[in-house]
């Protein structure tokens, strides 16, 4: 909840000013075939045209982690559970992948500082992401071709599925979820968006059956988005910082500002939406 109450007509103003034009866009799409309501938004926009796309094999998988690597020496297994302190054999100090000694990744100088909120569980095992990033993709078979009816007092009423929805420009997407948000069906863990943006930052493709990004900036923002603290301002330091975490491909200046604006905007509807 915030602590200043007095700011949430500001903050309403500003990202409803912001993404009025978007929503104009949205309540024009056609609906479902056999859908009902005064409104509906019909199949998202056709891939983007690779603006704010990454260079494709431009950074490397970095995992996180570390410890002992257990010895490869016959015979040597009670030194072996004891660690590198006790010998440990002859590959007891080596480090492990995506580690610098002792240190997984994230603990290297250079990441900025700055409060990351529910985006500190990207600093989990490799194995944990990858676990939710198929959690999220099993329970998308069910979920991706959800109908959502959306209503809210004084709106028109929005009939889409859930990958409609996910396929919607961020600021659309945004826009719908503040004004419509006890009404939508939405990925919410912050481990399964953050798993979702760093399959689809590496292969430049979701796994999100029947989704088509308006662009891949654009779904790359709703998913951390979704995965931030509600509270925490989504900046390019955080950008910058997830993007070392998860061992993303590196991206310009230019496409981590833009991603953390989209970012910021579902952040902030969130933050509104949640707060009525």
């Amino acid at each position: 909840m915030m602590t200043n109450l007095t700011a949430r007509p500001t903050l309403r103003s500003i990202l409803r000013a912001s993404v009025a034009a978007s929503l104009a866009l949205a309540l024009t799409m056609a609906p479902l075939p056999g859908a009902t309501g005064s409104g509906g938004v019909a199949q998202a926009q056709t891939q983007g045209k690779g603006q704010g796309t990454r260079p494709p094999n431009a950074g490397q998988s970095m995992k996180g982690g570390g410890g002992s690597t257990k010895s490869t020496t016959e015979g040597d297994t009670s030194s072996d559970r004891k660690g590198p302190k006790y010998g440990g054999g002859a590959n007891a100090n080596k480090p492990e992948p995506g580690t610098s000694g002792t240190r997984p990744v994230w603990a290297k100088e250079g990441i900025p500082v700055v409060e990351l909120g529910r985006l500190s569980v990207a600093r989990a095992p490799a194995h944990v992401i990858e676990k939710a990033l198929a959690e999220a993709v099993a329970n998308w078979a069910t979920m991706g071709t959800t109908v959502m009816t959306l209503t809210a007092d004084g709106q028109p009423t929005l009939t889409m599925t859930v990958a409609q929805f996910y396929s919607l420009p961020a600021e659309q997407f945004a826009n719908i979820v503040m004004t419509y948000y006890s009404s939508i069906v939405r990925i919410d863990s912050p481990l399964e968006n953050l798993g979702l943006l760093q399959d689809l930052a590496k292969t430049g493709v979701t796994q999100l059956t029947a989704v088509k990004p308006a662009s891949t900036i654009d779904l790359e923002a709703i998913f951390l988005g979704s995965a931030s603290d509600k509270t925490i301002a989504i900046s390019v330091d955080t950008v910058i910082a997830m993007n070392t975490i998860l061992g993303l491909p590196a991206i310009t200046t230019d496409q981590a500002a833009e991603l953390a604006a989209k970012a910021e905007a579902v952040r902030l509807a969130i933050l509104i939406g949640h707060d009525g």
